[in-house]
């Protein structure tokens, strides 16, 4: 007979699997436009520490490491794919920080690992090593709360990885029931709490998925200075100031009024506005 909690397992490879691919679409669109814009690379860096050390706990549990490995082994292969196409699209200082990220991950892990032989034995390596585990995998789930506040602050969901965030939930959901079966605490533990940060993290995005986004800073100050260079007024471009699609055509259209008028003047709006008019047809 076929035991539940393998079979619990497998489907937690299945949906793991799953939930690290769910960035897939978005990394398609940041190659297609050749830019990671304002793309948060934060859960990957620790999505790719968490895996690390998850492989070394599996590794030292010969009776349910055998799914752990495999799931993680994937896990880390994909976050490292991310990062390599973040570090290429991404700008100059953000390319510094996820090299310093990833190296600080090589580090520690090589820290915990030659830490983890020398110094236990082989009883306590497994307790050592599962402390760790469920520590940065908090930090994993954790991770897309980074992308909360720009979410509150500007009400809109663009920047929020919803499919990460639903998918670690899922994944949080598998591996609870996993571990409840094998009697894992350092699976149950960092599991439970993650289905408590992913529902925190959905219920913010149902209240702004349908929210009207609020311009940043840069687009107004843009507006605000290209309005005051060429003398365009508001009010002729029919923009009503609470409603941020009309803006939004409105810089599109002030944009095309600047080719015209003076092309040297065009790229100081088009840059800075391109990640808001990429799925809005321009009306001159």
């Amino acid at each position: 007979m076929v035991d539940a909690g393998f079979v619990v397992g497998i489907l937690g490879n299945i949906i793991s699997i799953m939930s690290f691919a769910s960035p897939i679409a978005q990394f398609r669109e940041i190659v297609k436009r050749k830019s990671a814009e304002n793309y948060n690379g934060t859960p990957y860096v620790a999505t790719l520490l968490s895996c690390s050390l998850w492989i070394l706990y599996g590794l030292l549990d010969p009776d349910d490491g055998l799914l752990i490995v495999t799931v993680n082994t994937a896990g880390a292969t994909m976050q490292a794919l991310y990062l390599v196409l973040l570090f290429i699209y991404s700008s100059k200082e953000k390319r510094v920080q996820y090299f310093g990220f990833v190296v600080l991950d090589i580090v520690l892990f090589g820290m915990v690992l030659a830490f983890t032989l020398v110094a236990f034995g082989e009883g306590s390596r497994r307790t050592f090593t599962g402390v760790l585990c469920a520590t940065f995998t908090l930090m994993m789930y954790a991770a897309p709360l980074a992308a909360l506040r720009t979410t509150i602050k500007t009400k809109s969901v663009e920047y929020m990885p919803i499919l990460l965030v639903f998918s670690l939930f899922l994944n949080g959901c598998v591996w609870f029931t996993f571990a409840l079966m094998v009697t894992d605490i350092f699976v149950i533990v960092p599991n439970a709490l993650g289905i408590l940060l992913g529902s925190i993290q959905l219920i913010v995005y149902l209240k702004y998925r349908n929210s009207t986004p609020v311009l940043s800073e840069l687009d107004k100050g843009c507006l605000d200075k290209q309005v005051e260079t060429t003398g365009i007024d508001i009010q002729d471009l029919n923009v009503k100031s609470n409603n941020v699609s009309t803006e939004k055509r409105m810089l599109s259209r002030l944009d095309a009024f600047l080719v015209i008028r003076s092309p040297s003047l065009s790229p100081k709006i088009s840059t800075s506005n391109q990640q808001h008019e990429d799925n809005i047809e321009m009306e001159v």
